[in-house]
């Protein structure tokens, strides 16, 4: 950390000069110079030697962490002086010596790039690391707002999401992601013909250092969508005759109908083969999406509704909108299908949430019959076990 240049210099001159004298024929005057330069060597090499030993032994006390058990929170003001600074850090526990930090720091020269602002250090800490943090600037800004979105939510649950955490009404919430002059202003969106927000809310994890408003936190995961879609997607679904939004459309369906990502291209396919051919899509997941209130059970009724635009068992082609969050991964999907002649697919019985998919309806409804017995099954055991408990009892 100390620079011993200047001292080699001084060194280097004093051997340059004491080599030429030695050189020439000496007098009694030039013997005493002579022993001059030897002492003023002897004290350069000294002095040499004790602040390299210095040096060592500053740079192991920086270098040596402490347990800061619990967090510590320093704020720098502007104009602070090192020694206050210093002074606060030792009082907290930061640091063992003011003293020794302020030595460390001027010999380093770093102090007039510390950045002012709040710090917060914990766990192993050690001086070096501490003046790394207020060069480097890294301010601690608490987390006031902090909450995920899951791959397939409606925008009517980040509505709800919101508000949990104290960002606007969910009513509020939601009738702005419809709101089409906010819809139309965002980045990203201007050129489109989205009507919603509904699949441009991208799923991750949102933090913010003070309560944002609706518009901010809603703006931020749609910026959150356009900073993870690929610069040159859109350009590749115009390849495939698809807007983006009915990328997002398709891609919202595929996320919906499948947890694992080696089976999205899967999906992508039978959707993309049931398109060409002009065939219901039949995916429940768009229909359930369009009833209100819905409760866990699909119904007759459900299935035959007429009224619900998001019938797919009724209606072609891609419902009125997207109906959930979606993930670059279903995104993909929908440009990169796989290519197995897949028609159709179903649950595999059991709890992985895997599908059977298949090329003929045969095959299909064998799968069915599958599940559908495995179904029955399970109802059964459970309603045994109820039974036998009842009677232990």
């Amino acid at each position: 950390m100390l620079e011993l240049k200047n001292i080699h210099w001084i060194i280097e001159e004093l051997l340059s000069s004491l080599i030429n004298r030695l050189a020439k024929p000496r007098g009694a005057s030039q013997r005493l110079m002579f022993k001059f330069f030897l002492t003023l060597l002897g004290l350069a090499m000294a002095a040499a030697v004790a602040l390299a030993g210095g040096n060592a032994w500053l740079s192991s006390w920086a270098s040596t962490s402490i347990e800061i058990s619990a967090p510590v929170d320093i704020t720098l003001a502007h104009g602070t002086g090192l020694r206050h600074l210093g002074a606060a850090l030792e009082n907290k526990g930061v640091i063992s010596s003011d003293l020794m930090f302020s030595l460390y720091v001027r010999l380093s020269g770093n102090y007039p790039r510390f950045q002012a602002g709040p710090y917060r250090f914990e766990g192993q800490t050690s001086p070096a690391s501490v003046e790394r943090a207020f060069v480097d600037g890294k301010i601690f800004l608490p987390v006031v707002a902090h909450y995920t979105v899951p791959e397939g939510f409606t925008m009517k649950k980040v509505a709800e999401r919101l508000a949990a955490n104290g960002i606007g009404t969910a009513t509020g919430n939601y009738n702005l992601m419809r709101k089409p002059a906010f819809v139309r202003g965002l980045p990203g969106l201007k050129s489109t013909k989205a009507v919603s927000l509904e699949g441009f809310l991208y799923p991750a994890t949102y933090s913010f250092s003070k309560i944002p408003t609706p518009e901010q936190a809603i703006t931020e995961m749609v910026e959150e969508f356009f900073k993870r879609l690929p610069a040159d997607y859109e350009t590749r679904a115009s390849a495939k005759k698809l807007s983006l939004v009915d990328a997002v459309n398709f891609a919202s369906l595929i996320e919906m109908e499948t947890l694992h990502e080696d089976e999205k291209p899967i999906v992508s396919e039978v959707i993309w083969n049931r398109q060409r051919d002009g065939a219901p899509l039949g995916i429940d997941a768009a229909l359930i999406y369009g009833i209100e209130d819905y409760d866990g059970d699909l119904r007759w009724k459900d299935l035959s509704n007429r009224k619900n635009p998001y019938n797919t068992r009724i209606f072609r082609g891609l419902p009125p909108t997207p109906i959930g969050s979606v993930t670059i991964a279903s995104l993909e999907a929908v440009l990169k299908p796989a290519h197995e002649g897949n028609y159709y697919y179903v649950l595999m019985p059991g709890p992985d949430q895997r599908h059977h998919f298949s090329k003929t309806l045969t095959e299909h409804n064998e799968h069915v019959r599958q599940l559908v017995k495995s179904s029955r099954n399970e109802k059964e055991s459970k309603h045994g076990s109820e039974k036998n408990s009842r009677h232990q009892r």
